[in-house]
């Protein structure tokens, strides 16, 4: 696979939901007008696309056994419905088999609410899917068909994350490909010390050690894939592609496909792609022509002024949205925090910052990183570990650059690191374990999480906690809203 293929597979793969989303839940009129716009700037943004190493690919052996790599991931993840799955797939499961069975834009007549949630990582399964059910009359026969497709598009996409990963390391042969795609999939910060000295409150979840904060938490690769692959996987994909190929001109229209994806992780890539704008701004000596041909392209103007609009107007309609600001020191010391910044990701960064001087992204990602966790913007504080993934993703990729592609005058610093990333890698060891224990100890494979089975319930009860989570998926007052009242197709009466 080459560079240009690559990154024609990757535009192509964020594409495709937000278009089913504008032809499928707008009217019919606002899904013409809506659908000619996205089309225009998919072309552009494509046009447009930045190949700045033409010479890089990957050969066919390398690939297929990527593509394995990817699929054992999935597999592990509990995608598909084939093996364990954590907590949260209760949730994704009803979700997914909702969008299958019902009429788009879904509506619960119990709950007497429209869907309103994050789901387009799910839209061209549940597409295909719906494709089967002329055939096939089985509900439950048809979730099983997803499940399927869904997990081959999930393969495709952590492929794509393997491939941009190799492409930011600038690896192509050899068995670096390997080493650098376990240590990205076993990348995470020292929670094993924080669990074993500073957890102040007993782990909600067996053999997951990420949560040893409790209210702030950076969440590793592993873990990430394992709880909210919907959200990982497409976010992983842009900020690697943004890394990858530091195109300006895209900028604005690839925030509006990560704000559809995932609202949390979007705030991260906000500031990756701002900050690297200004940067560039900065460096550039023809400023009028920097602005007028790389931040005001036809694509970007597309992106921000008429798809992030609409997708805000979806988004807000949310029952839960954000609560407010929370004081941050209410849930937490000041000691507690640099502890847990020094864990997370500082003590790495130290080690790693000499090589790293010239590295813009590498400042963006440490500046998140410790601004992130002032910004509690909801009870269970899912913005701290959800718009964190970006800036993860990157510090990952510095990391494993420094370790591999460095030669051998760093060694002392490199032996550090090497031991620090090995304890590291006891968090996702544990994600993996966890899977391992309950199939082996109950003797099946398919442990899922699907007590829910649909959210259209008046009463969402959440597994195990008991609370209800319906808000979580639903309007507060849809028929007043701009999004439902008028530019939605009803599916209401």
């Amino acid at each position: 696979m080459s560079l240009k293929q690559l990154y024609k597979y990757v535009y192509l793969f964020l594409m495709m939901p937000l278009g089913v989303f504008l032809l499928s839940w707008l009217d019919y009129g606002f899904a013409f007008i809506f659908g000619i716009i996205y089309s225009i700037g998919c072309y552009k943004a494509f046009k447009n696309i930045n190949y700045q190493d033409v010479n890089w690919k990957i050969s066919s052996c390398n690939l297929w056994i990527i593509i394995f790599i990817a699929a054992i991931w999935c597999f592990m993840a509990g995608i598909g419905y084939f093996y364990y799955q954590s907590f949260d797939y209760h949730f994704r499961n009803a979700v997914f088999r909702d969008l299958i069975n019902y009429k788009w834009p879904v509506f619960y007549n119990r709950a007497n609410t429209p869907m309103v949630y994050y789901m387009a990582f799910w839209l061209v399964p549940a597409t295909i899917t719906k494709f089967f059910s002329i055939f096939i009359g089985s509900k439950s026969l048809l979730f099983i068909i997803g499940n399927i497709i869904l997990f081959f598009y999930s393969v495709i996409g952590v492929t794509l994350i393997l491939l941009l990963l190799l492409k930011a390391l600038n690896i192509s042969n050899g068995k670096k490909i390997y080493i650098a795609i376990f240590m990205f999939m076993f990348f995470s910060g020292l929670d094993i010390i924080g669990s074993k000295f500073f957890q102040i409150t007993e782990q909600p979840f067996e053999y997951h050690l990420d949560w040893w904060a409790t209210f702030i938490q950076y969440s590793s690769i592993t873990t990430g894939m394992f709880w909210v692959f919907n959200q990982f996987i497409p976010i992983a994909i842009i900020t690697l592609l943004i890394y990858n190929e530091k195109n300006v001109k895209n900028f604005g229209f690839l925030i509006s496909l990560s704000l559809f994806f995932s609202p949390y992780p979007t705030a991260g890539i906000g500031i990756l792609l701002v900050c690297y704008a200004i940067y560039e701004y900065i460096k550039n000596k023809e400023k009028t022509s920097f602005i007028f041909n790389n931040i005001f392209s036809i694509q970007n103007i597309i992106g921000v002024f008429w798809l992030l609009p609409i997708i805000v107007l979806y988004f807000i309609t949310n029952s839960e949205g954000m609560d407010g600001f929370h004081y941050i020191f209410n849930y937490t010391t000041p000691t507690r925090l640099l502890v847990f910044l020094l864990l997370e990701f500082a003590i790495y960064s130290l080690l790693i910052f000499p090589d790293n001087k010239r590295n813009i992204f590498f400042y963006i990602a440490f500046a998140s990183l410790i601004f992130i966790p002032f910004l509690r913007l909801d009870q269970q504080n899912n913005f701290c570990m959800r718009a964190s993934i970006p800036a993860i993703i990157i510090m990952a990729i510095c990391v494993i650059d420094f370790l591999i592609n460095n030669s051998g005058n760093y060694i002392i610093r490199k032996y550090i690191l090497a031991i620090l990333l090995i304890i590291g890698a006891l968090t996702p060891v544990m994600e993996f374990y966890r899977g391992i224990h309950f199939t082996t100890s109950y003797k099946k494979l398919n442990l899922v999480a699907d007590e829910i089975y649909t959210l259209n319930q008046g009463f969402v009860r959440m597994p195990i906690f008991g609370w209800d989570a319906n808000h979580q998926y639903s309007a507060r007052n849809y028929r007043d809203d701009f999004f439902w009242s008028l530019l939605a197709k009803r599916t209401w009466k």
